[in-house]
């Protein structure tokens, strides 16, 4: 199950600094491939930049109530 929490924290990073994340983690999970703790962190940073992307009223109500 998802943490709504950790989500809304990656989510206010802000869509320009997940997309740096996201390229910084994909370059480094092909040294690491079978790193676990990275393949979530990517894992929740495309979701996070799906959700800023498809509905961003939703997720900026959502930062502000959490």
């Amino acid at each position: 199950m998802r943490s709504v929490t950790r989500d809304v924290q990656t989510m206010t990073l802000g869509i320009d600094v997940i997309n740096q994340e996201i390229e910084f983690w994909e370059n480094k999970s092909k040294e690491n491939k079978k790193d676990k703790s990275i393949k979530k962190r990517v894992e929740r940073l495309y979701a996070a930049r799906k959700h800023l992307i498809e509905n961003p009223k939703a997720a900026n109500e959502l930062m502000e109530r959490l």
